[in-house]
């Protein structure tokens, strides 16, 4: 058969009967395509769940199961098998609009000197509702690094852009760290090549929900430190870069220490004391002032989280 022109990848850790409805959703965007030159490749990313009688209903996919790796070592297992010109890696609780495809290509058909192309999104919440807010659409330039190392504008979801092939086996796909490895692709690859950002039509719908991954406050703060001092040595002694690198850094870790604290408060309503002790213990280091800020939910995890306070400060 001949190979076709985009590879649609999409990693999945499916772990309740929910995720894997919203597979099915997402995996049936695809089936609206106006374009058909694609295929769509699943990566089982050692789910507790079996998608087999899933994404066996949807035609044109292949599935790859693997040990759980997280996104990124997913993500890179799917280029692997996969053979389109262009690459569009999709999140298995998004959709995809039925032009998306058609419109990607055309774009970088039309400014070939770019290695990506990036569209506008729409929102939904978890339910899959409209949102009451509107959503930006990419910002009017070509060079999105600057942009993206001063978190002053992002990818969001991974589908909103369409990637040239060649660019992606260049810098080397994903790399870890688990968390932040999206930002750590797109700073490559905006360094790397000039993007193509369009303002209409939208081509993606992203689900919005607070239990993410991505708002997982410790984690976030590792990978996000981890992937800025790789950039650092690329542009020390450039001085817009280096302002921009501190203030992108600087804007994550507020994002991530405010994440810490809305952890803490709902590991406690869970009752995981555990978890909640260990998100503490972070937020104790990062910004000990913020502990005494978090609203009393019973006096016996309040003691517990003084005493977390206190051994920071002892």
């Amino acid at each position: 058969m001949p190979a076709p022109l985009v590879s649609i990848i999409i990693p999945a850790f499916i772990t309740t009967p929910r995720q894997a409805d919203l597979l099915a959703e997402t995996l049936a965007t695809i089936g609206t395509q106006t374009s058909d030159r694609y295929e769509v490749i699943v990566v089982d990313d050692g789910s507790p769940l079996d998608l087999e009688a899933l994404v066996a209903s949807h035609g044109r996919v292949v599935t790859l199961r693997q040990h759980n790796g997280g996104p990124a070592v997913a993500r890179n297992a799917g280029l692997a098998r996969s053979r389109g010109e262009y690459l569009v890696f999709l999140d298995g609780d998004d959709h995809l609009l039925p032009w998306a495809l058609e419109v990607g290509v055309r774009e970088l058909t039309e400014h070939p000197e770019c290695g990506f192309a990036v569209g506008p999104r729409e929102e939904m919440t978890f339910e899959g509702d409209p949102v009451p807010w509107t959503v930006p659409p990419p910002p009017r330039q070509s060079d999105l690094y600057l942009p993206l190392l001063g978190f002053e504008w992002y990818i969001i979801p991974p589908s909103s852009a369409m990637f040239r092939r060649s660019l992606v086996e260049r810098i080397g796909g994903f790399q870890d760290p688990w968390g932040a490895d999206d930002l750590d692709f797109y700073l490559r690859a905006a360094r790397a090549s000039p993007a193509r950002c369009y303002q209409a039509p939208v081509v993606t719908r992203y689900r919005r929900y607070s239990t993410s991954s991505s708002r997982d406050g410790e984690r976030m703060l590792y990978s996000v430190r981890a992937v800025y001092q790789r950039q650092w040595p690329l542009i020390h002694g450039n001085a817009p870069a280096e302002a921009a690198y501190h203030r992108g850094l600087r804007r994550l870790t507020d994002i991530f220490v405010d994440c810490l604290r809305e952890n803490i408060e709902d590991r406690l309503r869970a009752g995981d004391r555990e978890r909640a002790v260990r998100a503490a213990k972070v937020l104790g280091r990062e910004r000990p002032e913020l502990l005494k800020t978090l609203p009393t939910i019973d006096a016996a995890q309040r003691s517990l989280l003084s005493a977390v306070h206190d051994d920071g400060q002892s």
